[in-house]
């Protein structure tokens, strides 16, 4: 009975004035946002420009982490939030019914009008935890949205910085590769089963097998054909003597003697570079040239097109070598001048 009359009051304020008085909902709380994560203070507090490899690749580590997690988080925001407002809905008018029903369980009697009336509060304080989740929820998938934006800004400069580190790494890879390959070039006579980085032949050199390489000496073809002005020079690294002939642009340039392409390149100082083994470990060097026609590994015959002479400041030219081994060796006297 004490019970019953401690219900009696709110049972009648709430049938007479439930009805006409809005239900308040209390202002979702909001916590202050997240502290900004360790990738950002590290990388705010240096330059990405000034990182180093492996830390660049921990603040992306740690960027992709937190990424995952509030995808994750926000994933499983929109299932809860439709469920929230589905149960809103049906409190909503569930409390519209009780609030309709008015007085009409008095007819029931005293406990029947106060159990009325505790159902009627428990659906509005049920309604407004719902209408607070809502609210709780949306600001969350908000900040949430947010912050995956920020992510986005704070990574695409440090990708942009891997992307330069890993380029410039590659760059350097394969300027080792074509030092190494142009050194190791010159020994595929000496070396017949080594496998150039470039694609070079294994097999055996197709070579001129009548007098060798060394019968050549005094009567060696020019390389371009034709009429050409030829003088001797010293090109940087060398370490010996070479040949620069002056022709046309775009004149052809062709195989000395029959050999293999030990080497078809860019390489340092030499520019686009082509290296044909006559074997006896014999070589000759085509560099500068404009356009190369042939592919390490190729055999070749005496006379056969291996580019095409690059036009300069000054002038169409070409630069060519004869070796022994890696020695640089005069020229001059192959070519009978």
């Amino acid at each position: 009975m004490r019970r019953r009359a401690r219900l009696a009051p709110i049972a009648l304020a709430l049938l007479t004035g439930a009805a006409t008085s809005g239900a308040e909902v209390p202002a979702a709380y909001a916590p202050a946002a997240p502290p900004p994560s360790v990738a950002t203070r590290a990388a705010a507090a240096r330059p990405s420009s000034a990182l180093a490899e492996n830390d660049l690749d921990r603040l992306l580590a740690k960027l992709d982490a937190e990424e995952k997690a509030l995808r994750a988080e926000l994933d499983s925001i929109g299932p809860a939030l439709e469920l929230t407002r589905r149960r809103m809905v049906a409190r909503g008018r569930a409390y519209y019914r009780h609030i309709r029903a008015g007085f009409l369980p008095v007819g029931g009697g005293f406990d029947a009008l106060v159990d009325h009336a505790a159902r009627v509060e428990r659906t509005r304080l049920a309604l407004e935890r719902d209408l607070a989740r809502e609210a709780e929820l949306t600001r969350r998938s908000a900040e949430l949205a947010d912050r995956l934006t920020h992510l986005g800004a704070e990574r695409a400069p440090l990708e942009v910085h891997r992307e330069a580190m890993n380029r410039a790494r590659v760059a350097l890879a394969q300027e080792e590769e074509r030092r190494a390959a142009f050194g190791r070039a010159f020994e595929t006579s000496v070396r017949p089963d080594y496998l150039a980085i470039y694609g070079a032949d294994t097999g055996p050199a197709e070579l001129d097998r009548r007098a060798g390489f060394r019968s050549l000496r005094g009567r060696l073809p020019f390389p371009i054909a034709g009429r050409a002005e030829v003088r001797k020079v010293s090109r940087r690294g060398a370490g010996g003597p070479g040949v620069e002939l002056t022709a046309l642009d775009g004149a052809p340039v062709r195989s000395v003697a029959a050999g293999r392409v030990a080497f078809a390149d860019t390489y340092a100082d030499y520019g686009l570079t082509v290296i044909v083994d006559h074997g006896e470990r014999h070589y000759s060097v085509y560099a500068s040239l404009g356009a190369a026609d042939v592919r390490a590994g190729d055999q070749l015959p005496g006379g056969a097109r291996v580019g095409t002479v690059a036009s300069g400041p000054d002038g169409a030219r070409l630069y060519f070598e004869l070796r022994r081994g890696a020695e640089v060796i005069d020229p001059g006297p192959w070519f009978g001048m």
